[in-house]
């Protein structure tokens, strides 16, 4: 299979599409605009210490409910400006520098400014999930997966399963609101590439627009579904569902049609049908239709990698549970046709009758022309006068008239609900009701543990009516238990986490009373 990527994207940025500037940030950068120095006073005779500018909220525009009122004040602070900006340096006499040996001697020996408070070591002040969502306000949902930033991801709904609290450290004290990379997640990557690499070919395809970008992605998506059919397997498959009205999207590692466990299948198969005869439908009474084709099944594996090669615990693979069934719903939906992809080019900000650029249309059609196939009839064979001097492009474009049919995102609906039938006839029920997670080392890629689970509906939406609730904003976060505290030994934040220092006098406390209980047992 011959997957495309993206080669680049000059408009937008691959995590928010547009930037999250306050009334107050605003008014903090035309402070410091216009408190900046002349270039002929860049000459100090006696170099001062550098202090980080103080910034307050007094310095900055109330907060106000009138839009008039901003306004006005806006307009204000703009009359005040200076009309002239300072005259550059010139580029004929000798730059001075100023000497800073003694500021930066001294910097050290002065008090931070009040505005940037720290510890003794040097970090920032603590800070409990608590406190950190009272300063804002808002909730994790508003502050981090409200539009223009992007949308949940299988990711966010799964990190929960491991710790609450990590996953909201990582999302407010870490650059981007991303885990830092180490050397681990790094070789893991580079093993799910070459998974990856097995089954699909990369082609590099230039994107011009937004539209662009999300064409290709239905274009991968549609890709991928062919390969499934016509390999048995496909890897890297993306899809998309709704989660309390919420748009969330994840890729899946594998999905083939090989049964990861029949027997135990089977046994959930017999399970459900003793207990379905114990129930009489009106659907009993009506001729039922046969069944002369049987089509096969499509399961759903995710792979995760290890440095040990110890057997996993309950603890480590519940994460990954969750995982599945999120893949598996939003799967079992996009079959049975419930997915509204208008809502999901709303969500991205998408115009669906955009037309793609040319760019797009020429490379993608040289990957997928096959499909354009029309009636003899209304072909047109290209002539030596339609090989203008544009050169390939118009070449290309010339050879799959048919291409016009997808050259929007509304036309790609169409074509992806075809391969969607195509490759699930029976909706939901094309796919399997059996889950695996296989867990490989990350260097060899050996084979540690598997780890088989039926699909529940029910587990999955107790899990996420209690994990919402913090997305939502209606509790803050929580740490982990006592049972899982070996998860704090690896985690960044737990040098600084509140929840651990109470998780810790928690099993001080414990021990104590059990402690207690045997000398009382002694005498």
């Amino acid at each position: 299979m011959i997957v495309a990527t993206m080669a680049n994207l000059a408009s937008q940025d691959s995590d928010d599409f547009d930037y999250d500037f306050s009334l107050e940030d605003e008014e903090a950068l035309i402070q410091l605009a216009t408190s900046a120095r002349p270039a002929g006073e860049l000459v100090l005779d006696n170099a001062a210490a550098i202090h980080a500018t103080d910034f307050t909220y007094s310095n900055c525009a109330p907060r106000t409910h009138n839009a008039f009122e901003q306004q006005s004040y806006m307009a204000a602070h703009v009359e005040a400006l200076p009309r002239t900006l300072p005259s550059p340096v010139s580029l004929d006499g000798d730059i001075q520098y100023p000497d800073l040996s003694r500021a930066l001697k001294n910097i050290n020996e002065e008090a931070p400014p009040p505005a940037v408070q720290t510890t003794d070591q040097g970090k920032a002040p603590r800070s409990s999930a608590r406190g950190q969502e009272s300063d804002d306000g808002r909730s994790p949902l508003q502050r981090f997966r409200s539009y223009p930033k992007k949308p949940l991801t299988v990711s966010d709904l799964t990190s929960g399963a491991w710790c609450e609290l990590q996953y909201f450290y990582t999302l407010t004290r870490l650059p981007g609101g991303r885990r830092t990379r180490t050397a681990a997640m790094r070789q893991g990557s580079a093993m799910h590439q070459k998974l990856e690499d097995e089954v699909h070919t990369a082609v590099k395809i230039d994107i011009v627009t937004k539209e662009d970008a999300f064409g290709l992605r239905l274009w991968n998506f549609v890709q991928g579904l062919r390969t499934l059919r016509d390999m048995g397997l496909t890897r890297e498959l993306e899809v998309w569902g709704m989660i309390d009205g919420n748009l969330v999207n994840g890729i899946i590692d594998s999905v083939s049609y090989d049964n990861p466990n029949e027997e135990f299948e089977e046994e959930l198969s017999s399970q459900e049908s003793q207990a379905a005869q114990l129930q009489t439908s009106i659907r009993d009474f009506f001729p039922q239709k046969s069944k002369t084709e049987h089509h096969r099944k499509v399961y759903l594996t995710d792979v995760k990698t290890r440095r040990s090669r110890k057997p996993v615990t309950r603890a480590v693979v519940k994460p990954a549970k969750v995982q599945l069934l999120l893949y598996h719903m939003f799967l079992c939906d996009m079959a049975a046709g419930k997915l509204d992809y208008l809502k999901v080019f709303r969500r991205y900000g998408l115009d669906p009758d955009d037309t793609f650029s040319d760019t797009f249309m020429a490379e993608i059609g040289s990957l997928h022309d096959e499909i354009f196939d029309t009636p003899a009839s209304s072909q047109v064979a290209p002539t030596s006068s339609d090989i203008t001097s544009s050169g390939e492009e118009d070449s290309r474009m010339a050879s799959a008239p048919d291409l016009l049919k997808y050259n929007t995102l509304r036309d790609l609906i169409s074509l992806v609900k075809d391969e969607i039938r195509l490759t699930f006839p029976e909706g939901a029920d094309s796919i399997g009701q059996m889950l695996r997670v296989h867990y490989i080392h990350q260097e060899s890629g050996e084979d540690i543990d598997v780890s088989d689970f039926p699909v529940s509906r029910v587990a999955l939406e107790k899990y996420l009516s209690k994990y919402m609730e913090w997305w939502r904003g209606e509790r803050p976060a929580e740490g982990v238990e006592i049972e899982e505290g070996f998860k704090c030994q690896t985690c960044e934040f737990g040098n600084d986490c509140s929840w651990r220092e109470s998780l810790g006098q928690r099993i001080l406390a414990q021990a104590e009373e059990k402690r207690r209980a045997r000398q009382a047992n002694a005498r």
